[in-house]
């Protein structure tokens, strides 16, 4: 499945970030742990829009990038939608504050995949919260394997717009979520 987003502006970046918070959303709800692998050269918004896309799930996030750090957490609130069954989903699963965070990697300054076993991230992968890979390719053979992946490709057009593209053949694999996802598609830009 696939769905790009054209000539999007800035303040054009909520567009994809309101296609995909109500996939997270369902997918943790039906304890399924989303792996996002963003593409994308320097500059071409990755931290921007993940910005945009935490603050859709965690508006009191401190959304900043991950380059020193490797890897910042973002708790999910437990109100996290009031509209649906979340709310619920999420206030039964209180001891359980590890599965209810987004994890922004950014694996930039990695040089090999030895580097990256050292690191345990695949610990996390595809077992807790939800996960957004900046830089994702040196972790390819650990995340092949990985249920629920969903790739979002940066194409820069110009100084000031972007294309999305986000496609999972993942997703196939989830009635619900494909549905959801043919669902949320409606008109992109």
């Amino acid at each position: 499945m696939e769905l790009e987003f054209q000539n999007l502006k800035l303040e054009e970046l909520d567009k994809p970030a309101e296609f995909l918070a109500p996939l997270i959303v369902s997918s943790l709800e039906r304890n399924l742990h989303p792996v996002f692998l963003f593409t994308g050269s320097m500059g071409a918004g990755k931290t921007t829009f993940t910005f945009r896309l935490v603050k859709r799930i965690s508006p009191g996030a401190n959304v900043n990038s991950p380059t020193y750090t490797l890897v910042n957490e973002y708790p999910i609130p437990f109100d996290l939608n009031q509209n649906s069954s979340a709310q619920n989903y999420f206030r039964d699963k209180k001891s359980d504050s590890e599965k209810r965070k987004i994890y922004h990697f950014d694996l930039h300054r990695l040089k090999s995949p030895i580097e990256l076993e050292d690191l345990g991230f695949e610990e996390i992968w595809g077992k807790a919260g939800v996960s957004i890979i900046e830089w994702w390719q040196i972790a390819e053979e650990d995340l092949e394997i990985l249920p629920l992946k969903i790739e979002v490709k940066f194409k820069i057009v110009s100084e000031y717009e972007r294309n999305i593209i986000i496609k999972s053949t993942d997703v196939e694999n989830f009635p619900e979520l494909k549905n959801l996802w043919k669902k949320s598609e409606g008109n992109p830009v």
